[in-house]
């Protein structure tokens, strides 16, 4: 962590996600927003320009309140000269690592042995919004509808196309659309004349081979063929983890 301004991402987007450089509502998320003491530092700010002073303090708020000790009073941030920047930083990203447990213990928990026919109930936006700098932008629908017809988790979907292809960045090889390396029975590539099709086939392949044989788990998919790697499905889960954090922390 520095208190230098990147030169290159504002204070407010490198550590509150914030559009524009001005302390708004919309820079932090609920579980900050719940914060015994938000409010207070939130209207002495609100409206000015992020810096480093205001990040700062706001982190230390966080962090008195979620019961750590609070080594060094607020007001001294406004004395440049005492100010032990080294201390501050390390009292700050202790606060942050703290912080990022505290969210993480209220997000849905996945792990290898989550059962993947339990229905995704969100939004489709949302994983839009989660795509769109991918090949599959605007596509969080279609994840959607394949759940709705087959029965296998939106986000368990998702990781899959991830872990297989990055999103489309990179189809399976000679393919323009196959997403999650399925193949034919005969040999070769599945090649569907679409990322949508594509999305719907892997929800079908899972249905078929998988879920109606008792394989309900992304470790009894693993195990169960869907790829030689060892590592699949720790990647698989790990993204699924990735998305429900991403959803928790851009919830209204």
């Amino acid at each position: 962590m520095s208190f230098e301004i990147d030169k290159n991402k504002s204070i407010e987007q490198k550590y509150f996600n914030s559009k524009d450089n001005i302390v708004s509502e919309d820079d932090f998320n609920v579980f900050q927003k719940a914060s015994k003491s938000f409010n207070s530092v939130f209207e002495k700010y609100q409206g000015k320009e992020w810096n480093s002073q205001i990040k700062t303090e706001f982190e230390l708020m966080f962090k008195k309140d979620l019961e750590l000790d609070l080594t060094l009073p607020v007001d001294a941030l406004r004395v440049e000269n005492n100010i032990n920047k080294s201390q501050i930083e390390k009292d700050s990203q202790k606060a942050l690592e703290y912080f990022e447990k505290k969210v993480s213990s209220l997000m849905p928990k996945v792990n290898k042995d989550t059962d993947i026919t339990k229905k995704y109930t969100g939004r489709a936006d949302i994983l839009n919004e989660y795509l769109k700098d991918t090949p599959l932008k605007g596509l969080g629908q279609a994840f959607i509808n394949a759940q709705e017809k087959y029965e296998v988790n939106a986000l368990f979907l998702m990781s899959i196309v991830n872990t297989e292809s990055e999103y489309g960045e990179h189809p399976a090889k000679g393919t323009k659309y196959n997403l999650a390396g399925l193949k034919r029975l005969k040999g070769g590539f599945q090649q569907p004349n679409s990322f949508e099709e594509s999305i719907d086939d892997l929800g079908s392949t899972l249905k078929r081979l998988y879920v109606n044989r008792g394989k309900n788990t992304p470790y009894k998919v693993h195990h169960g063929g869907y790829a030689a790697a060892k590592d699949w499905s720790k990647k698989v889960v790990k993204e699924w983890d990735n998305i429900n954090k991403f959803i928790y922390n851009n919830k209204d």
